[in-house]
């Protein structure tokens, strides 16, 4: 039971970040963009911006893939390792994105993530627990 709701918060992280990536491949100059992102019209206009914005959006996609791809299709083994890899690595982005970029930015790219962790963290001690006193 524990295991699936930690795999519904991965997907929906996974979600989170298709949804990033449709924001800054295709849609980056858009109202919605401007109110998530925080920035101008005109900036997100300039080329320059628009060509980054589909670079980052690439890896966001990536990051999705990776979480879809270690809770389906990996091996049964593989797939929590891979799933928290791909989670951990948002987290970090995320992180280094508030300290670089805005304070703003660890909520709305990290903090699924980072609950998706301390559920994991949560359930990890629990089967410690249970293992321990049967």
């Amino acid at each position: 039971m524990l295991t699936t709701i930690a795999y519904i918060i991965a997907f929906v992280v996974a979600l989170e970040h298709l949804f990033i990536m449709s924001l800054e491949m295709f849609y980056s100059s858009n109202e919605v963009a401007q109110r998530t992102f925080a920035l101008d019209r005109d900036f997100l206009q300039d080329y320059r911006v628009k060509t980054l914005f589909k670079n980052q959006g690439l890896y966001n996609g990536f990051l999705a893939v990776g979480i879809i791809w270690g809770m389906f299709f990996a091996p049964r083994a593989a797939q929590f390792p891979l799933v928290m890899f791909f989670v951990i690595c948002i987290v970090i982005a995320a992180i280094y994105g508030s300290i670089d970029f805005s304070k703003i930015h660890i909520m709305e790219a990290g903090i699924s993530s980072i609950h998706y962790i301390d559920f994991v963290n949560f359930v990890i001690s629990d089967w410690i627990v249970i293992k321990i006193y049967g």
